[in-house]
């Protein structure tokens, strides 16, 4: 338990290692977004240090989709193998985006994905203006009800597998766009409640915050108190009604009450992991002082 890093905001192996070196109580987790070259170097240097793998690791073509039966074989099957290379790295946990309204294979890249949702009959419900951002009515929506039922009934069956290795699996609530599953503090109660463990993304929350009008630090620290949060992805954004963005800034610009939210992580035992774009090292150096 303490404060991390994603490795998906690192730009080179210089700035890895500097941190790596100046913060030698720092854990790190794996990116799905590395390519195979540098994630050899990356684990070579971090040997003993990582904590966390984010599925798919090394990047595949695909994210599982745990929402659509027609991916399920699929999914498992990359889902296990990433299981057991988080463990022979010595990882506790496999982080998991969990599934998709979408009854398709999904792309990783992120415009190829957003496409897909541009070309899926669920665009239908999103803001004004904001195409690519869901609307308070999609939580509601046959499409959305049936795939999540499926997921939560996957989601159960895969992370049952996964333990076996000895790798707990999180899962990741998603930014409320059409097609995506998982994306209201709801949701994550009700994960739970099945027992599963849960991975605490503070940006993506700040965007539902914003869709579905809550205080994100309020429910952040609600769901964090279930005991289900394992780990969190920490980052903001300026998201508010009528604006929306999923940045992945600095924590300390857009967390209102940042020092409650970790004060909450650290009490329930929550690993911080920081997943900001620009300049992860100032990002770790805040989360340290404040933890």
């Amino acid at each position: 338990m303490g404060v991390g890093l994603s490795l998906s905001g690192v730009r080179n192996m210089e700035s890895l290692r500097k941190i790596s070196t100046d913060f030698p109580d720092c854990s790190f987790e794996l990116s799905y977004s590395f390519n195979p070259d540098l994630l050899e170097e990356a684990v070579s240097l971090l040997q003993g240090r990582i904590v966390s793998v984010h599925a798919l690791t090394p990047k595949r073509e695909f994210f599982p989709n745990l929402g659509w039966q027609g991916a399920l074989s699929w999914s498992e099957n990359e889902i296990l193998k990433d299981a057991e290379y988080a463990s022979s790295l010595g990882a506790r946990r496999l982080v998991l985006h969990p599934g998709y309204a979408m009854k398709d294979m999904i792309y990783t890249d992120t415009e190829k994905r957003l496409i897909q949702v541009e070309k899926s009959p669920l665009k239908n419900y999103s803001i004004e203006g904001f195409p690519r951002i869901a609307s308070p009515d999609y939580l509601n929506c046959a499409e959305y009800r049936e795939a999540f039922e499926v997921m939560v009934e996957n989601a159960v069956k895969v992370s049952s597998e996964v333990e076996k290795s000895g790798v707990e699996l999180c899962f990741e609530n998603l930014v409320p766009r059409p097609g995506y599953l998982f994306i209201h503090p709801k949701e994550m109660h009700l994960l739970s409640e099945k027992g599963l463990s849960l991975c605490l993304d503070t940006g993506h929350l700040q965007v539902s915050s914003a869709v579905f009008g809550f205080d994100p630090v309020t429910e952040a620290c609600s769901i964090i108190e279930t005991g289900a949060v394992k780990t969190m992805h920490v980052h903001s954004n300026g998201s508010r009604d009528g604006f929306y963005m999923d940045s992945h800034e600095n924590p300390g610009l857009y967390i209102k009450d940042l020092k409650k939210l970790v004060d909450c992580a650290r009490a329930n035992g929550a690993e911080l992991i920081s997943e900001v774009k620009d300049d992860p090292y100032l990002s770790v150096n805040l989360l340290t002082s404040l933890y």
